[in-house]
């Protein structure tokens, strides 16, 4: 059975052995905030890279015994990063989190070969898993931070990482839907035809355990009823798992407009690295941070995700 809510992570998170998260320039509220909630709820343990002195006075400030925390004093934000990295290069960590370092920054220290932390030839893609009110499942979608203008081939690895993310959370064949404005083929499009070709990639099992149609509009992707109104036929039935979008500023509006209108929660995570890693927003709540601290724990512990049932855990 697959998993409904994001709070199921976190148990889930609970039945491991604790990882060892290492956070880049912690020093904001919110993050040392979602840390301390991890401690408490005995799944995780941190180092913060960061001003000592800085963090150190936001723990005062909400009655946290900054001793819980292994603190590693580096007050520039760029070399926090550097440490950070060199720290996870070295093992001394099994998950890397983003804390008030800005993306740019953090996806420069992480892609310094010097410290041997990306896969191969991996596409570098954020997966995101949304829980939403007024959604009947969690709802999976990629890219919201990296990519601005995704080639086919990155566009291939970004399906194959939300039906590999689907699958870690048990949803043993999710449905795919690769976004278009519209469903209509139109040769002018590109997005239409890179969803086509992702397709019937899919048809001819070049993509795997899932079933995938595009391009879908987000209408037809997940309402039922649209797909009636203008009698189109789809695999993914209205009822997506998982989105694929053709743009970064189409996910990124996407993902801000869930949390701010729609109040979902969310986890966050960055594929392609060796180690799994946290993407939060510096803007997201601590319930979002702690959610994706969590899953990042899940995806570290291996045995779990790839070789036990979910619905033997639950």
């Amino acid at each position: 059975m697959a998993i409904q809510k994001l709070s199921k992570l976190i148990e889930l998170a609970q039945k491991i052995p604790k990882k060892k998260v290492v956070v880049a320039y912690a020093q904001d509220e919110t993050t040392i905030l979602a840390t301390k909630r991890a401690i408490d709820l005995e799944f995780a343990e941190f180092t913060l890279v960061g001003d000592k002195k800085v963090i150190k006075k936001i723990c005062a400030d909400h009655d946290i015994d900054s001793s819980i925390f292994t603190i590693v004093h580096e007050p520039d934000e760029m070399e926090a990063g550097h440490t950070t990295m060199q720290l996870l290069s070295e093992g001394d960590g099994d998950v890397m989190m983003k804390g008030l370092i800005s993306s740019d920054k953090f996806l420069k220290c992480m892609l310094d070969r010097e410290y041997g932390l990306m896969i191969p030839d991996a596409t570098l893609t954020s997966v995101s898993i949304a829980e939403i009110p007024n959604y009947h499942k969690l709802l999976i979608f990629a890219d919201a931070a990296f990519i601005p203008r995704p080639n086919i081939d990155q566009k291939i690895a970004m399906t194959n990482y939300v039906i590999e993310t689907a699958r870690k959370i048990g949803v043993k064949r999710p449905k795919v839907s690769v976004i278009s404005f519209s469903e209509k083929l139109n040769p002018k499009i590109p997005t239409a035809i890179d969803a086509a070709f992702i397709s019937k990639m899919a048809d001819r099992q070049q993509i795997k355990n899932a079933d995938v149609d595009g391009p879908l509009s987000i209408d037809l992707s997940i309402d039922p009823e649209s797909l009636r109104y203008k009698g189109v036929s789809s695999c993914v039935q209205g009822n997506a798992d998982c989105l694929v979008f053709p743009f970064l500023e189409a996910a990124n509006v996407f993902y801000k407009s869930l949390t701010h209108f729609a109040h979902a929660q969310m986890a966050t995570a960055i594929v392609g690295t060796k180690i799994p890693t946290t993407l939060s927003s510096r803007s997201d709540s601590m319930s979002n941070k702690l959610y994706s601290i969590a899953f990042a724990c899940l995806r570290a512990d291996a045995e779990l995700m790839n070789n036990i049932e979910i619905e033997k855990i639950r």
